[in-house]
């Protein structure tokens, strides 16, 4: 049993109004459609709420890697997000990057997404939602969802504190997911909420399915990359840009050993380092430098797959990342971002906490 209104599509302009106007939230981050386009715009005026684009099968970034340092206590920010950056942002707040008493985590169903030039290219084909006959068509062009997508188990809005449910219901329907939820629905003119029975469990139970589907597909891709010199060569076009870092939510230091001269040579430095080996493949530590992000990110990674779109080179970095870190959760029984009050486990210490494993 859930408390919920069922809206509409239509009605979610004037839901995220209402939750300006009545004080719920000082600012909402929503995407937004601009053109053929869906961009991400922060409003703090009601009347600035255009074209609310929140089921649009787009990607361009993991939203919740602009909220790192998010830590104003006077302001609270209600956050529109596809689950995976949903599960970023509860990423974030145990890592005390965000202050979970400034935002309203809003997540909203979804059935994947395209990379964002790809969404653009075919917008009047695809429209604001995902069907799998869309999919299907799409697909004969050459055109498919991202990887990540392809093995989410986590593509219902069932995360923080209001959910925006389509999938498997009637008709698009708002749902309070936590008592601050609850309160902040509250406030909205004209919202009155009600108990409904909703049971998702065998569409839950399909998701999942795919997914496992999808990523022994990437699995057996993987396999082909056990050996170091084969990793090697599918990272020989990285150019150490560190967009992958840059773009990644979880992936915060505030000192990153790669900016520092040991991690990024230049000069002198670099010869030095010559002079010792005798040789030194320019730019350096390619390899290095993905090894130690994939240690850096392994638990906490989201699996949305910002990094492999914002390389330059199409390295597919989402068999690299989201695959060896379900591994490694996979061994800790941890799944990031579901549970606001479960510890990260590196973060912590259990004399047992590998037994029997």
């Amino acid at each position: 049993m859930v408390k919920c209104i069922e809206t509409g599509d239509e009605a979610l302009k004037d839901l995220f109004k209402g939750l300006l106007s009545s004080g719920a939230v000082d600012g909402l981050i929503l995407p937004q459609r601009a053109g053929k386009s869906v961009i991400y715009t922060l409003v703090t005026d009601p009347g600035k709420v255009k074209d609310p684009a929140i089921f649009a099968p787009s990607f361009g970034f993991n939203a919740a890697n602009i909220l790192r340092k998010w830590l104003i206590e006077d302001k609270v920010l209600g956050l529109v997000f596809k689950p995976c950056e949903a599960r970023a942002t509860i990423e974030l707040i145990k890592l005390e990057q965000i202050n979970p008493d400034a935002i309203l985590l809003i997540s909203v169903d979804c059935p994947g997404t395209f990379k964002n030039e790809d969404y653009t290219a075919n917008t009047d084909e695809i429209g604001d939602k995902l069907t799998d006959e869309i999919k299907s068509k799409l697909s004969e062009k050459g055109v498919e969802v991202r990887a990540a997508c392809t093995m989410c188990e986590t593509k219902l809005g069932e995360i923080g504190d209001i959910g925006i449910w389509h999938m498997g219901l009637g008709s698009t329907t708002v749902v309070a997911l936590s008592e601050k939820g609850e309160a902040a629905l509250s406030k909205v003119e004209g919202i009155t909420l009600g108990d409904k029975d909703i049971d998702r469990s065998s569409l839950q139970s399909e998701i999942k399915s795919a997914a496992e589907s999808g990523r022994e597909a990437l699995k057996k891709e993987l396999e082909s990359l056990n050996d170091p010199l084969k990793l090697l060569d599918v990272l020989n076009d990285c150019i150490v840009c560190k967009n992958c870092r840059d773009i990644c939510p979880v992936c915060y230091c505030k000192e990153c050993f790669f900016e520092q001269s040991l991690g990024n040579p230049r000069g002198g430095d670099l010869l030095n380092i010559a002079n010792t080996r005798g040789d030194v493949r320019i730019p350096p530590y390619g390899l290095f430098y993905h090894l130690t992000r994939a240690y850096h990110v392994c638990v906490t990674c989201i699996g949305c797959g910002a990094c492999e779109d914002a390389c330059p080179k199409g390295i597919p970095l989402t068999l690299i990342y989201p695959v060896v870190a379900r591994n490694v959760q996979d061994l800790f029984e941890y799944v990031p971002g579901m549970d606001l009050e479960e510890p990260i486990p590196l973060t912590t210490y259990q004399e047992d906490e590998l037994e029997p494993r």
